[in-house]
């Protein structure tokens, strides 16, 4: 009698794991929703970024929201402006997180247990590292790696 009670309790542990990477699913699905409709403008409910606040430097993310909206509106190469290392690392650190959720939810063992190899955990830091530095780099082609700057909400409703 124990066994079955022990099966219905892992059964219940993977369905509660499941509902719970669903409505972190609905979440993010929502999130991007937001993030799509708004347009990025300087007024915009788009964060600031304190480090080029604080610095005057482009952080690595700097201008990935406003790349997250272009790229959800089908305009890639205007989203790869903003911050094209996002761009290109995304679909990568989605499906990585995807796979690692619905590891844990469903509790299937991976080959090594660690969702991912601590030698790409390195890679993308060094390459993150290197686009930082890169992308402030004050000459040619190094500043096309800033993001744009954003017109004005009121200099677009200007004639």
């Amino acid at each position: 009698m124990t066994t079955t009670t022990s099966s219905t309790g892992k059964q219940q542990g993977r369905t509660v794991r499941l509902i719970l990477v669903a409505f972190l699913a609905l979440a993010a699905v929502a999130g991007l929703y937001l993030i799509a409709v708004t347009p990025p403008t300087p007024e915009s409910i788009y964060p600031k970024c304190m480090f080029h606040k604080v610095t005057g430097l482009h952080c690595p993310g700097c201008g990935m929201g406003r790349a997250t909206h272009f790229l959800l509106n089908g305009r890639p190469l205007t989203a790869i402006q903003y911050n094209a290392f996002v761009i290109l690392v995304l679909p990568v650190v989605v499906v990585a997180a995807i796979r690692s959720l619905l590891g844990w939810a469903l509790r299937a063992p991976t080959r090594d247990h660690r969702p991912i190899r601590a030698f790409w955990i390195w890679l993308l830091f060094a390459a993150l590292l290197l686009f930082a530095i890169a992308r402030n780099l004050p000459f040619e082609p190094f500043t096309r790696l800033a993001p744009q700057e954003l017109p004005s909400a009121t200099a677009d409703a200007q004639p």
